[in-house]
């Protein structure tokens, strides 16, 4: 990462000589912005592209303006983005003794905290569906079982949809440790969920825990990063009785098609629960509604690249949560990531 961004550093302003402008009409047909143009541009710069275009989120969404005010590390873009009520951002104060804002945002997406425009809000010809959170993939969990005697393929339309409903919310949060990291939240997510009655317990495996694998599994074809969530299957009784139910974790099966990865938890040695996931673990991948929860101080971790990182995960709704005082968040957008590559040295 430290050689890439070295490599890169310019990007951002392209460097791009009037040989390269030329040679990209030539070639391509295209036309070169007139600010990415530098008569004086290095021959390194002519070797490096940046994609410009977002295909998650458009650059005039609140995401998209968000995101970009970060990482320009503008601070006086980031806060007149708040006044002006847009659409797919929220932001919410979710402080250790406030139980209620950080419930509603987990259970339900906290749809409250975005503004009016957000009901209604279409993309293209279609309305969005409002932000959602646990609640909405722990229903489908509940509502979607099917029988006993359903056919095989009946449980993988079943897992399908829960893994679907699932990507529709992830919290998202900077550390490991403490009451604002990984290990913390995933906690307190589940206590409330148990205490809610949308799952059956708080601890070990239970119907409707989501988790992440950790570490790389080929023979259970499980790679580091994949998400599964634990269902609940059939199994025939010994001599004719009534079948029992036993919990399996189904998993996308990760070949280019829509089949079902099923797994005994038993089989399962690294993996953790996932209500909450680190936003480096989060990299690559995209959901619908993402919950961005900043510590309520400042870490060595809290720089500009993991909040546009955190950022930049969601694809339709944005919820920017703190546990603490708005200065976290413009402390850790004027902080970068620190790189000592030794491939650029200072003449």
């Amino acid at each position: 990462g430290a050689v890439l961004g070295e490599l890169c550093a310019r990007a951002r302003e392209g460097h791009y000589t009037p040989a390269t402008r030329d040679w990209l009409a030539d070639v391509a047909g295209g036309r070169l912005d007139a600010a990415l143009a530098d008569p004086q541009g290095e021959p390194l710069d002519q070797a490096v592209a940046m994609l410009r275009v977002s295909h998650r989120f458009s650059a005039d969404s609140g995401i998209g303006r968000l995101a970009e005010a970060v990482n320009a590390g503008e601070l006086a873009a980031l806060h007149a983005l708040w006044p002006q009520g847009c659409a797919d951002l929220a932001r919410v104060r979710v402080a250790a003794g406030d139980e209620g804002a950080f419930r509603a945002l987990v259970i339900d997406g906290g749809a409250a905290n975005f503004p009016a425009a957000a009901r209604g809000r279409r993309s293209g010809d279609a309305v969005l569906p409002p932000p959602v959170g646990f609640g909405h993939y722990l229903a489908a969990v509940r509502d979607g079982q099917p029988g006993a005697d359903a056919e095989p393929a009946a449980f993988d339309d079943w897992a399908r949809a829960v893994l679907g409903a699932h990507g529709r919310f992830q919290l998202l949060c900077a550390l490991r440790r403490g009451p604002w990291g990984v290990e913390g939240l995933n906690e307190r997510v589940a206590r409330l969920l148990h205490a809610a009655g949308l799952i059956p317990a708080s601890h070990g495996w239970y119907l409707g825990r989501p988790v992440l694998v950790t570490h790389n599994d080929y023979g259970l074809g499980l790679m580091n990063g994949d998400i599964g969530v634990t269902l609940a299957r059939p199994r025939p009784a010994a001599n004719g009785g009534e079948p029992q139910w036993a919990l399996r974790v189904a998993f996308p099966a990760g070949d280019g098609t829509d089949g079902i990865r099923w797994v005994l938890p038993s089989r399962l040695q690294a993996v953790e629960t996932v209500y909450a996931m680190t936003v480096h673990k989060s990299q690559g991948s995209e959901f619908t509604h993402a919950a961005l929860l900043l510590p309520d101080a400042l870490n060595p971790v809290l720089t500009r690249e993991l909040v546009y990182t955190g950022i930049t995960r969601a694809r339709e709704w944005l919820t920017l949560a703190t546990a603490g005082a708005d200065r976290v968040l413009d402390e850790a957008v004027q902080r970068r990531v620190l790189r000592a590559s030794g491939l650029l040295v200072a003449e």
